[in-house]
């Protein structure tokens, strides 16, 4: 079996000149990834690298430190896009032995996310329409009992949604940290422990693996309005600003 990582001491295989961070020389079939989706990036390159012949069935993939320097991403977003292999048999995992390529049908990550939505759909949605139901409940009475620490704990969620890179969005659940937040501002531990279990179903379902680039796009805008509502101790904004936050995400996975 090949390895398409040369060691420091043998060079680069043919085919596979050094990278380094240092090297600029846009020759390397490895190029940083800069996508919306950065775990789908890395598919794509994969198969771009399949297709040229510089990756070829058993070869072995260079180690996560190598590939994290030479895609400039985080090993979360890299393992994101191997899992997705793996599952697909285009990879196989060996415990110490590194990553091999066992297929050269690279599917398009776009219609595997596509083909999970399209199994999950139904589960996600009864469970998006069960956490409305306990999500307005609770932006209702975050409005009326939020401390200004709660408010300013939502607030902070919120920016860093809509401040954070594209690689911070997908690495770190922003998203379940605005939604905790509100959860704490409604003061009813009941509520706290009933949404805290259903976006743990949501998670599970795996709501993040389907979002679309729209979909990430929009999602930060979304939870503006909850925080502007509860701020204003609106609670029938609070509540409307849920819902109408459901509806959004139920849309965007309708047609899917």
């Amino acid at each position: 079996m090949r390895r398409i990582a040369a060691s420091t001491k043998d060079g680069p295989p043919p085919g596979i000149p050094r990278f380094s961070k240092a090297d600029s020389s846009g020759d390397s079939p490895f190029t940083p990834v800069r996508s919306l989706r950065l775990s789908e990036e890395i598919i794509r390159q994969i198969a771009r690298l399949v297709e040229d012949g510089s990756l070829k069935l058993d070869d072995r993939f260079p180690t996560e430190r190598d590939l994290q320097e030479r895609w400039q991403v985080s090993r979360p977003v890299l393992r994101e896009a191997f899992r997705v292999l793996e599952m697909q048999g285009v990879v196989e995992s060996r415990p110490g032995a590194g990553r091999y390529l066992r297929s050269n049908r690279i599917p398009n990550p776009a219609r595997f996310r596509q083909a999970h939505l399209q199994a999950n759909r139904e589960d996600l949605l009864q469970v998006w329409d069960a956490r409305e139901a306990v999500e307005a409940k609770a932006a209702e009475l975050a409005a009326i009992h939020a401390s200004q620490a709660q408010i300013g704990a939502i607030r902070k969620a919120v920016k860093k949604l809509t401040s954070g890179s594209l690689e911070e969005l997908q690495r770190f659940d922003f998203n379940r940290e605005f939604h905790l937040a509100v959860a704490e501002a409604s003061c009813n531990p009941t509520l706290i422990d009933m949404i805290a279990t259903l976006i743990g179903r949501s998670n599970k379902i795996g709501f993040r693996a389907v979002m679309d680039p729209a979909g990430w796009e929009a999602l930060p805008g979304r939870h503006i309005p909850i925080l502007d509502a509860i701020a204003a101790r609106d609670a029938v904004a609070a509540r409307r600003a849920v819902i109408k936050h459901f509806d959004g995400m139920r849309e965007s996975v309708r047609d899917v």
